[in-house]
């Protein structure tokens, strides 16, 4: 199975800091950009912007999105994540975090990798960090 999905990092230019949520799953903390699936009918675009919504409460025009592409992550041999990377840049920096986050945190550029806990989100920030 192939699931759709959006990653989304929000960068804050004037101050060089990617916003990172974090995560509680089954008693592990870690922290991550903006995820979310690809609902029926809905463009990548269309996804991302409704994610960044629900999960920090930011309102953003399509034009502050930069799409970089697809990334396929294979969790196991029955599920493959199929990714649309986004960077979004945003002048905002307060959020209303939403209840599937435990917290928020903005991180200068160079403190983001020893944040992430995931490889996946350790490869596409290094694609993210090519494009700033």
């Amino acid at each position: 199975m192939i699931r759709q999905s959006i990653e989304a990092w929000i960068y804050h230019p004037e101050e060089r800091e990617i916003l990172l949520l974090k995560v509680e799953d089954e008693k592990v903390f870690f922290w991550q950009p903006i995820t979310g699936g690809i609902e029926r009918g809905e463009s990548p675009e269309e996804a991302c912007l409704r994610e960044i919504k629900e999960e920090t409460g930011l309102l953003l025009a399509c034009s502050s999105l930069t799409g970089l592409g697809d990334f396929m992550v294979k969790i196991d041999e029955n599920l493959t994540i199929h990714k649309n990377l986004f960077l979004v840049l945003t002048e905002q920096k307060e959020i209303q975090l939403s209840d599937e986050h435990v917290g928020a945190q903005w991180v200068a550029l160079d403190k983001v990798s020893s944040q992430l806990y995931w490889p996946s989100n350790q490869a596409t920030f290094e694609i993210i960090t090519e494009k700033l």
